[in-house]
């Protein structure tokens, strides 16, 4: 149920946890530290097992990754697997396994060659690829399952919304022009920050009532569950990013030629979390690989016959 732990960071929930218990948990720790939460996560599991992994070319100097904002300019030659089925998304390691560092790359499959799929045999190269640091993991963690996607949507959700939470505090606090600005501004800093945070609360509660009394993924989830989970799983993300957006807007038109303001230190911080939110069910798919808009809007074809 958990691990290891990374420096002070608290040990991490898994798979065997209870998904109630875990939403808490990631919410709390993403309030707390985000960067250092998401670090923990990605350095424990390792969530791009599941996907298909190429292989770095034998021939050739190793993968190279280097850092640029918001995320990793990939650029090597790997091989594909000799197996079909690699999906919309391919993970993209380094070479020697990096594990202390980040050393999984996941991008869309859509970058590779034109013509290039799983089993053809021909290495490909990239050259400068932009991957975000949200789609970056650890070879070093444990591997999740297939069955397992449930539990990293939750972690995943969890983490965005405590981030989001965390960035209303720093809007609403005096020292990032909160109380103390409300003379000079139309709407004050603490106004939007409350508004904000009353949206967020209410995602959190509704995440947290569909999570109530469900098992952990290890236990068995229904498919009914699984598939509404991945619906509540995506609104969740555009919520926050729905907060972030108007906390950032509001920052802008408020702060003047001073200093930079805490909560843009915050959004780089929490960056990696709100990039996977947005794919973490398209990323890994529910169990049966139903669209989470499938579950979220109903199966068009019971209406068709």
């Amino acid at each position: 149920m958990t691990t290891s732990t990374y420096g002070d960071h608290p040990k991490l929930l898994g798979p065997d946890t209870a998904l109630a218990r875990v939403f808490a948990f990631f919410e709390s720790e993403g309030h707390s530290d985000p960067a250092a939460a998401w670090q923990a996560l990605t350095r424990t599991w390792n969530w791009s097992a599941p996907l298909t992994t190429a292989v770095p070319h034998a021939d050739s100097p190793g993968p190279v990754a280097r850092p640029t904002p918001g995320g990793f300019a990939l650029s090597g030659q790997w091989c594909l697997p000799a197996y079909d089925g690699t999906g919309p998304w391919l993970v993209l390691p380094l070479a020697p396994a990096r594990y202390s560092t980040a050393d999984l790359f996941v991008v869309a499959a859509k970058v590779l060659p034109g013509g290039l799929t799983a089993g053809t045999g021909p290495a490909f190269r990239l050259e400068d690829v932009y991957v975000p640091a949200g789609f970056v993991t650890h070879a070093a963690g444990t591997p999740l399952g297939a069955g397992d996607a449930a539990f990293f949507w939750t972690a995943v959700a969890a983490l965005a919304l405590g981030t989001a939470r965390r960035m209303t505090d720093v809007l609403a606090a005096p020292a990032a022009g909160g109380a103390a600005d409300a003379p000079r501004r139309p709407v004050p800093s603490t106004a939007v920050a409350a508004e904000l945070a009353a949206v967020l609360q209410d995602e959190r509660l509704s995440l947290a009532a569909a999570l109530h009394g469900a098992p952990s993924v290890r236990q068995g989830l229904p498919a009914s569950v699984e598939e509404r989970l991945a619906a509540h799983v995506g609104r969740a993300g555009n919520t926050v990013h729905h907060v972030v957006a108007a906390a950032y807007e509001h920052t802008l038109a408020s702060t003047g030629s001073g200093g930079r303001h805490p909560l843009v230190n915050l959004i780089e911080a929490g960056s990696p979390i709100l990039q996977q939110v947005r794919y973490a069910t398209e990323l890994l798919l529910p169990h049966d690989r139903t669209s989470p808009r499938k579950a979220e809007h109903g199966d068009d074809r019971r209406i068709s016959g």
